[in-house]
């Protein structure tokens, strides 16, 4: 079942705004396993079955990709998932709050709680404690909520690397 408008044949070409064409096409095309399993964790993550929608809202996953990628300032990134968050209806305003990384938003609230534990994976994560994985639980998530979140997290910390990595093998080119 498709929640969203995420679909692509491959975000990251589409994120860096190339074709299957080219320096970059031709380093990827050597592991073509690596792009079709990269895809389809996008798809699961970002066009998930009913049940993990529920543990972990779509425009709540969008939402913390927005918030993961500004921390790295990577303007892609952030704006392709500003730009799905914005299709499923989110306000630009709470989109301009998620990419503002020095604003914490009110961890009392499932979202700032999500908000708050993806801010400190990405920026800390050896100081993450159990007590962190508590304030999730308090804010209402399940286990399957906290799961969807940390590989929301884990995804768009790896894709930004990728890109990064992309970017600078295609400037080198």
């Amino acid at each position: 079942m498709s929640l969203s408008t995420a679909t692509t044949t491959d975000v990251v070409y589409r994120i860096l705004g190339v074709n299957d064409q080219g320096p970059i096409a031709e380093l990827r095309n050597q592991k073509p396993e690596q792009i079709e399993e990269l895809q389809a964790y996008y798809l699961a993550l970002f066009e998930p079955e009913e049940a993990s929608a529920q543990a972990f809202p779509l425009v709540d996953r969008y939402l913390i990709a927005v918030r993961v990628a500004s921390h790295t300032n990577s303007v892609a990134v952030a704006n392709w998932y500003a730009d799905l968050a914005g299709k499923a209806g989110v306000e630009e305003a709470v989109i301009a709050r998620a990419r503002n990384v020095n604003e914490s938003l009110v961890h009392n609230t499932p979202l700032g709680a999500a908000v708050h534990h993806a801010d400190l994976l990405t920026t800390h994560p050896s100081a993450a404690q159990k007590t962190d994985l508590q304030a999730l639980k308090d804010a209402g998530y399940t286990p399957a909520g906290i799961v969807s979140l940390s590989q929301t997290i884990a995804f768009v910390s790896y894709q930004l690397r990728l890109i990064a990595g992309l970017r600078a093998f295609g400037a080198a080119s």
